[in-house]
Order: structure tokens, then C-alpha cells, then sequence
């Protein structure tokens, strides 16, 4: 799981972060890092958003944890801004 980071790194628009916490609440049981998302560069693979699983403890979480327990990583750094 990477560290949460405060503020709004997505740039959501208002009301998306309570929608996405509903869904993976449901179904998904978790949210992806945005600092990890496959279509973003990451160089890293796919991570579990801390700041939802500190927060929300779905079975889904429960399970993996489980079965595997969980690693902490940092978030990779972000890619330059070109000019």
C-alpha cells in the first residue's frame, strides 16, 4: 500500500471522491492509488490506496490482508512537467 498523500492530487470534481468510496465500499472493496494507476506511467504495479484502507476496512481488504498481508511502499515520484 502506498502513503497516503493530503489535498486533492486527482483533481476530482466535488462529489467524485464520495462516489468512488461508495462504489469500493460495494463491489470493487477497494480503491487503486493514483500515484499507481496502470494508465499514468507508473513504474511501479498497481497499489492500494492507504488512505482507503486506513479508513475503511471492506472484506475485501480483509481478506487479501489475510491471505497475504500488505507491504507499504512509497508513491514513485512524480514524472517531470515537460516545458
Amino acid at each position: 500500500m502506498v502513503q497516503r498523500r493530503p489535498g486533492n492530487p486527482m483533481h476530482l470534481e466535488p462529489g467524485r471522491l464520495r462516489q468512488m468510496v461508495t462504489a469500493a465500499r460495494g463491489d470493487a472493496g477497494y480503491i487503486i492509488c493514483h500515484s499507481t494507476l496502470p494508465y499514468a506511467g507508473s513504474p511501479v504495479p498497481p497499489a492500494i490506496c492507504r488512505g482507503f484502507a486506513d479508513r475503511y476496512r471492506t472484506w475485501q481488504l480483509q481478506l487479501m490482508e489475510h491471505l497475504w498481508g500488505f507491504v507499504d511502499v512509497e508513491p514513485p515520484d512524480p514524472a517531470p512537467i515537460p516545458e
